[in-house]
C-alpha cells in the first residue's frame, strides 16, 4: 500500500471508528490555533451530521415522531451498528427498520414506519417501465388466457403492517396530531406503487392481497381463477379475477403480460 493509499484508509478509519482509538491523530498538525483533536473532531462530526441528515430526509416522518432528541440518537447508534457500505448516501438507511426492532422492542410501530416510509422512497426511485393498458390485452383469444401471467412494475411493493402505522403517518404529513397507536389482527396488507412521479399506497383486503402475491409471483391467469374458487365460487371466480386485474391496469401497476 502506498503512503497515500495509507493515509487515506486511516483517515476513513477514523472517521467511521471512534476518536478515542484513533491511530490517526498523529498525520494532524497540532498547533495552539487550532489542535489535532479539534481538526479531527470537525470531520468526525462532519461526517456523521451528514448521515444523520440523509437518514432524516428519508425517514421525514419518523423523525418526526420520535422527535429531534431521540431520533438523533438512534441515527447515531444506526450509524455506529451499520457503518456505511454505499457510494450512494440514499440507500444508507436501508436496515432502519431491523435496528429500530432492536432498540425499541417495545415500540414496534416505530419500525413500522420506517419499512413504510422506505417502501415509499423505493417506489418513487424505482427504475421506468412501461404502463399496460386494457388495449394492449384486448387482442387476446379468448382460449389463450388461461395460460397469460403479468409482469408488474419495479415500483411495487407489498407491506403487512400489525399497528395502525399508515393512520399515524397520515397524520404527521397534514400536521396533525396522530392517533393512539393500535395493533391491528390480523395485519393489514398495504399495496405501495407509483403512477406517473408519485408514490401511491393503499389497503388491500385478504383476498385481493392473497391474489396479488399470486399474479406477482408469475401465476397465470388461469390458474388465479382457480385459487379464488375456494373464496367466491366456480362461476364467480373469473369475474373476481378480471375485476382485480381491471383494478390493477387502471392504477398503472402493470408492465407486460406473457402468455
Amino acid at each position: 500500500m502506498s503512503q497515500l493509499s495509507k493515509l487515506q484508509a486511516d483517515f476513513q478509519a477514523y472517521l467511521v471508528g471512534t476518536q478515542q482509538n484513533s491511530l490517526f491523530r498523529s498525520n494532524i498538525v497540532n498547533d495552539a490555533k487550532v489542535g489535532a483533536d479539534r481538526r479531527l473532531a470537525i470531520y468526525h462530526d462532519s461526517y456523521r451530521l451528514r448521515l444523520i441528515e440523509a437518514l432524516s430526509n428519508s425517514y421525514p416522518k419518523l423523525h418526526v415522531l420520535l422527535g429531534d432528541a431521540l431520533f438523533d440518537s438512534t441515527a447515531r447508534s444506526y450509524i455506529d451498528a451499520y457503518p456505511s457500505t454505499y457510494r450512494n448516501v440514499r440507500w444508507f438507511g436501508d436496515s432502519m427498520r431491523e435496528h429500530l426492532s432492536h432498540i425499541l422492542p417495545d415500540h414496534p410501530l416505530t419500525a413500522e414506519m420506517a419499512a413504510f416510509e422506505w417502501m415509499l422512497s423505493l417506489a418513487f426511485d424505482a427504475s421506468d417501465a412501461p404502463v399496460l393498458q386494457l388495449q394492449n390485452l384486448a387482442a387476446i383469444a379468448p382460449e389463450d388466457w388461461s395460460e397469460l401471467s403479468f409482469q408488474f412494475q419495479p415500483a411495487l411493493h407489498l407491506l403487512a403492517l400489525s399497528w395502525n402505522t399508515v393512520a399515524v403517518w397520515k397524520a404527521l404529513d397534514a400536521e396533525e396530531n396522530p392517533p393512539a397507536f393500535e395493533q391491528q389482527i390480523p395485519p393489514e396488507t398495504w399495496l405501495i406503487w407509483r403512477r406517473e412521479l408519485t408514490p401511491r399506497f393503499r389497503s388491500l383486503d385478504a383476498m385481493e392481497a392473497s391474489t396479488l402475491r399470486l399474479a406477482i409471483a408469475g401465476t397465470s391467469f388461469g390458474d388465479i381463477c382457480a385459487s379464488l374458487q375456494n373464496e367466491v365460487g366456480e362461476e364467480e371466480s373469473a369475474m373476481k379475477a378480471a375485476q382485480y386485474l381491471a383494478g390493477w391496469l387502471e392504477d398503472g401497476m402493470l408492465a407486460r403480460f406473457k402468455g
